[in-house]
Order: structure tokens, then sequence, then C-alpha cells
């Protein structure tokens, strides 16, 4: 179970995919949250850390994260919130599929735009290197 220590290790420096769900036990939904979630969670439980958290057994953690709402349900990728993909309040199995599946698409896309950004880059520098010495050369 993660903490707040333990929250900088894995989430931000580790960049560990995580889904975070904070709940109260006694809040109705909740508990239709943690249903919800727990039927979808075999599904991703390999590509996310899926942890859910009663905010009175984890305040720290709940504090430090800005938690305001309950249920909330927070995605992190590449270390980074993914603000667009939260959910705050009860959400159904669809909402959160679709939050899941937002995150792990933005997680693939991000990463294979990074690769096409560094070989753009490497592409302009040898033709600027070029550029340097045909005009080093011909004048």
């Amino acid at each position: 179970m993660l903490t707040v220590e333990t929250f900088e290790q894995t989430v931000i420096i580790e960049k560990k995919p995580t889904a975070l769900c904070f709940t109260a036990s006694w809040c109705l939904p909740s508990q239709t949250q943690i249903k919800e979630l727990e039927e979808i969670r075999g599904k991703y439980e390999d590509k996310f850390l899926i942890e859910i958290h009663d905010v009175d057994q984890s305040k720290e953690l709940a504090k430090s994260l800005k938690v305001n709402n309950l249920p909330t349900t927070l995605f992190f990728a590449e270390g980074e919130l993914q603000e667009q993909n939260c959910l705050y309040g009860y959400q159904d199995k669809t909402m959160l599929t679709d939050s899941f599946e937002c995150t792990l698409w933005e997680m693939e896309n991000k990463s294979s735009a990074n690769k096409y950004v560094w070989w753009i880059i490497g592409a302009l520098a040898l033709v600027a290197i070029a550029l340097i010495v045909y005009s080093n050369y011909y004048h």
C-alpha cells in the first residue's frame, strides 16, 4: 500500500503507471465505486499499480494529492498526474475502462512521439553539420 513516502519513489521516480482510488467506508458511492473497480481490475493490473485507499486510513496521501471528493480515482503515467483521465465522484465500469484505456494510449503514443522527435532532431543536427562543413569548405 502506497504511503506519502513510497508514492514519490514508486509513482514519480520509477514512473510506474498507477491508478489510485480514494474512498471511504461511510460513503455509499465509494463502496459502489470499489465494486466497479474490482470487476475490471484483472484486465489492467498487469499494466498498472491499482490501489484503493480509504481516506480515513490514508489521510496524509489523500491530503498530499489534494483529494477533495469521494470517490476520486487518479491516474499517473510517466511520473505525472493524467488530469484529463482522472475521475471525480462515482463512475461506472465504462468510464473507469475509458480512463485506463486513455492513459495506456497516451503512454504508448507519447513514447512513440518522443522517438520521432529525437529522430527529427538528429536529422536536423546532421543537416546543420553538413551546411557548416559545406560553407567552410567551399568559401
